[in-house]
């Protein structure tokens, strides 16, 4: 119930709220803040949603492009990158590789106003400032960008999106404090592309997994309006992992392990070090994979390949030692995946209040090999199947083996980021049928030596 009164001159409104269902506390969920009670207040003139939108995107739009120009000396630098001869593509690749290779303030330390003050730097009032410092906060980057492309001949837009990995966006709620990011948006023959500059190390034409399928303010030609930015496909975020391992008859292992990341993986771990160092990035990746592991396994970070290069996948090499096998008198038990050894359950409840909620679409694919002695011979493996789960997932399983080794591969294609609760059931079923898979174990046996009748 809400009530207002009048107190001379002063204007009081009491809310009455009660039966408040509490907030659920379910895996995968959607943004919580979006879907739980609220009561925002806010002083506004506008009437309506429409108007408001409207008219304080205009503003919001016409500041956008006094801080992008593009200036003098944005247009001469993007003159001195491109090429007459180039490809509107070509054009873009050259500035946006420009871009990042700038400082991204928001993932470092700040410098207050004083250190600016005194490096003779005064306050950024445009593209051409961040240019010439050569360095910005994420945001500032996006429009930098922008900067860039209009001074090369294109059209070019900022769009400010809501993070979903915070909130979704509400437009009955008439404020620009919901907008969290800036992205750029580049028509390249007469079709729109989506580009993320401020996201640092994300890749070209690619947004960071929080800025898709989210809405937000967009710039079009005198003004702005609401728009959405576009999905990811499983193709674009991608982890290989690779164990190569060499077995003795007692069950202790030893090898490498490579873990391959593209796209939303990459960028996760490749920001991680912008926020820490080396040790500390060795020390998360070590980490992650001892959890992995099967328990008691010795894990070293051999090499990081190609943590600069946003655009080529980020390869980790490992290498590992210890137990893999369990032993029941004349067997040998080893884990169908090594990589899913410790997996647990990824719904354990029955019930469901509200919408699974995955981050992004993506895709695992894991390959492990083993060599054994001649002495131990394979009695089983995990038989193959491929399990699809309507057009939103697939797994699949598969094996091969020599006298002396073992080969499982086990693919996961996640291709969809929302699964309602009426289907929630069978994605549940899906679940627990390839986690079940996945615990299957290789069973070796002692061989047996044949006796020589006479």
């Amino acid at each position: 119930a809400m009530g207002s009164s009048n107190d001379g001159g002063q204007l009081t409104i009491e809310l009455k709220i009660h039966d408040v269902p509490p907030v659920p506390n379910e895996e995968f969920m959607p943004p919580i803040a979006s879907l739980s009670y609220r009561v925002l207040f806010y002083y506004t003139p506008y009437r309506n949603g429409d108007e408001f939108w409207k008219n304080q995107g205009k503003r919001w739009a016409k500041a956008r492009d006094k801080f992008i120009g593009p200036g003098p000396k944005v247009s001469a630098a993007v003159k001195g990158l491109v090429a007459d001869s180039d490809t509107q593509d070509q054009k873009l690749r050259k500035l946006y590789a420009a871009v990042m290779q700038l400082d991204n303030t928001s993932y470092n330390r700040q410098r207050s106003a004083a250190e600016e003050k005194s490096q003779g730097l005064s306050e950024v009032k445009n593209a051409d400032d961040i240019w010439e410092r050569k360095r910005g906060s994420d945001d500032q980057m996006a429009q930098l960008f922008v900067a860039m492309a209009r001074a090369a001949g294109m059209k070019a837009y900022v769009m400010a999106v809501v993070n979903r990995d915070l909130n979704l966006f509400q437009p009955a709620y008439f404020s620009m404090t919901q907008l969290d990011d800036d992205i750029a948006i580049v028509n390249i023959d007469g079709k729109d592309h989506y580009f993320d500059p401020g996201q640092r190390y994300c890749p070209y034409q690619q947004l960071a997994w929080k800025h898709t399928i989210a809405q937000g303010l967009r710039q079009i030609d005198g003004g702005s309006a609401i728009a959405g930015t576009p999905g990811a496909s499983y193709k674009d975020a991608r982890v290989d992992r690779v164990a190569d391992l060499m077995m003795d008859e007692h069950g202790e292992a030893s090898g490498t392990v490579t873990i391959t990341y593209r796209g939303a993986p990459a960028l996760q771990w490749r920001q991680a070090f912008l926020r820490g160092d080396d040790t500390s990035l060795n020390q998360a990746l070590q980490t992650e994979m001892e959890k992995m592991m099967p328990g008691g396994m010795d894990v070293k970070v051999k090499s990081i390949q190609k943590l600069n290069e946003y655009e080529e996948p980020l390869t980790v090499l490992f290498n590992v030692k210890g137990q893999i096998a369990s032993s029941t008198g004349k067997r040998l038990l080893l884990p169908g995946d090594i990589f899913e050894v410790n997996a647990k359950p990824t719904f354990p409840h029955e019930k469901r209040e509200i919408p699974v909620y995955f981050n992004y679409p993506d895709s695992v694919i894991d390959a492990m090999r083993i060599k054994f002695p001649a002495s131990l011979g394979l009695e089983s493996v995990p038989a193959p199947q491929q399990v699809p789960f309507q057009k939103f997932a697939v797994y699949a399983i598969k094996t091969e083996s020599t006298p002396t080794s073992v080969t499982v591969r086990r693919d996961f294609l996640l291709g969809d980021i929302i699964v309602g609760t009426e289907q929630f059931p069978d994605l549940r079923a899906f679940y627990n049928k390839l986690e079940s898979r996945d615990q299957e174990p290789i069973v070796l046996k002692a061989a047996v030596q044949s006796s020589v009748g006479n």
